[in-house]
């Protein structure tokens, strides 16, 4: 099949760093390669081909004309892309595919943020047929089932990128890997590491809006030292090393994250991850076996004090059998078959 992925033009499919999202749609993307299937994209600049044709968009400046230029542009790069596909995939902004919904080309739309009710009811009031949604969490398209029929698909990592160890690390620290902010909690991440006595490393990007300045010079800065360490933003192989050598990943989120993929990447690590009992984390973490999930602060100390009964090995199997990039295409592509074989029919 020939398959166009759309992603957003803010960061390259893959990203250099940061940028979930297209991870995401570059992993599906050599997948799909690799399983035979040419794969065109539409994406930012700086992306790369995965064999098929690449086409580049553009972000829009603040100004209102430049978001008109920019959405007309991308209608006449979508004409030429979408033609010759059997089917698109969607990770980008819904407002840009006017002109996709108008045809009956086949089209999954996959939602890699909190989805609003509106954003639904906009697609299905479009298009009724040949089209199917695709959520990352059931916890996620929750509360809009009963809008439209969603499948779940879990994101994914590449597995073969990191190596497990069965013992524990001899570093014996804890990490927090995640964007600086309140709602990811890592105020309690590094209250948690002082009630226990034990090292923890901070990675991740700091935000640099007032408020983000403020959390960050407020609850962050003042207990870094020997003990709290920030060790700044971090690439995807120095990743694989602060996680690999983890006792585990502090994961205190106070929002309700879709999916959390840091998770995932830790458990390929073989390091278990403490997580709050929050949105998505039940379906990730797999209590007592890959890690543990807390009610409170006081539950995240505890889980801390007995991590080390948790078999690291166990945390990669799980890994490889639910949430590698092999599996997550897999089930895209069973979403595809279907979709294009009602098409057809």
């Amino acid at each position: 099949m020939r398959i166009l992925v759309i992603t957003d033009p803010v960061i390259p499919v893959p990203p250099i760093d940061y940028g979930g999202v297209e991870r995401i749609a570059a992993s599906l993307c050599q997948c799909l390669r690799d399983m035979g299937h040419v794969v065109d994209l539409i994406a930012g600049p700086g992306s790369q081909s995965f064999g098929g044709r690449l086409f580049i968009h553009h972000r829009p400046s603040t100004k209102r004309l430049s978001r008109a230029a920019r959405k007309a542009w991308f209608q006449g790069i979508s004409a030429a892309a979408v033609l010759k596909a059997d089917c698109v995939i969607n990770f980008g902004r819904l407002d840009y595919l006017h002109l996709i919904l108008k045809l009956a080309k086949p089209l999954i739309c996959c939602f890699q943020n909190p989805i609003l009710a509106s954003e639904v009811e906009w697609l299905v009031a479009r298009r009724s047929r040949n089209l199917a949604l695709v959520g990352i969490s059931r916890a996620q398209v929750e509360d809009v089932r009963h809008l439209a029929e969603f499948s779940v698909i879990y994101n994914s990592t590449n597995t073969d990128l990191f190596e497990a160890r069965s013992g524990i690390p001899e570093e014996g620290y804890f990490v927090f890997l995640g964007r600086l902010t309140a709602n990811k909690g890592v105020d309690t991440a590094i209250r948690v590491a002082k009630k226990c006595g034990v090292r923890l490393k901070i990675a991740g990007n700091r935000p640099q809006e007032e408020d983000g300045l403020r959390y960050f010079n407020e609850e962050i800065k003042p207990h870094l030292g020997d003990v709290i360490e920030y060790v700044g933003e971090i690439n995807d192989e120095q990743k694989k090393s602060l996680l690999g050598n983890a006792r585990a990943l502090l994961f205190p989120i106070r929002w309700p994250e879709p999916f959390g993929i840091v998770m995932v990447e830790s458990l390929a690590c073989g390091t278990p991850v403490i997580a709050t009992r929050c949105a998505s984390t039940p379906e990730v973490i797999d209590h007592g076996k890959t890690g543990f999930l807390a009610e409170s602060e006081d539950e995240m100390v505890e889980a801390v004090q007995k991590i080390d009964s948790v078999d690291r090995l166990e945390c990669r199997r799980q890994a490889e059998q639910r949430f590698s990039s092999k599996v997550m295409t897999e089930k895209y592509l069973d979403v595809i078959q279907k979709l294009v074989a009602s098409h057809s029919a």
